[in-house]
């Protein structure tokens, strides 16, 4: 019954999600010690299909609460009916920590942005996420929430915050579905100007 309800939830949103809308597919395995990511990524807003982009990833966990993780994203963005690239290769570290009933996750990532027609540029980027270390409800969904803080090349001035909230479903036969909202706000000319997006994840 679980896995029609992701499946209904899914096309669902891609079919009549005409604005603010992201779909992801990820996928993990084991390799050794070590774990390998792939991820995709499409994005909707009111102007129509604007974003895709393609991660890979590795990730070793060093000591029990700590990771390092190296990724590269191939990004595609349209401006003015075209698609533009960007290159991202990236490093990350995580620490997380189970405290009382929550699961506390940081990670700090540093992007080297390759970009079509501009200038390469490194950023910064922080999240702190709070999720629940057990499902709660008689859904047994794993509520979650995060805070992530974009700092700018060279000025290092924080210019975009991220907020998602949602929850992870059961685990099942097809991955482990996510579903989640996500308010962003950019900096611009001094003014913060916001953003919403409806997130649906599956982890397979």
């Amino acid at each position: 019954m679980m896995h029609k309800i992701v499946l209904y939830l899914f096309f669902g949103s891609a079919l009549f999600g005409q604005f603010n809308h992201q779909d992801k597919l990820g996928i993990k395995r084991k390799l050794g010690q070590s774990t390998i990511t792939f991820d995709f990524d499409g994005r909707i807003n009111e102007t129509g299909f604007f974003h895709k982009h393609l991660d890979i990833g590795i990730h070793y966990s060093f000591k029990p609460t700590w990771t390092v993780g190296l990724k590269y994203r191939r990004q595609y963005r349209t401006k003015e009916n075209e698609w533009h690239l960007e290159q991202r290769p990236q490093g990350e570290l995580i620490k997380v920590m189970n405290i009382q009933k929550l699961k506390w996750q940081f990670r700090t990532r540093m992007d080297y942005r390759i970009r079509e027609g501009k200038n390469d540029e490194m950023r910064n980027r922080s999240r702190i996420q709070l999720k629940a270390l057990s499902p709660i409800s008689l859904l047994k969904i794993t509520p979650f929430i995060s805070n992530e803080f974009f700092f700018a090349p060279k000025s290092w001035n924080y210019y975009i915050n991220w907020t998602a909230i949602g929850f992870d479903l059961p685990k099942t036969k097809i991955g482990k579905p996510t579903i989640f909202y996500k308010y962003v706000q950019t900096l611009n000319d001094d003014k913060w100007t916001p953003t919403y997006t409806m997130v649906f994840k599956l982890m397979i």
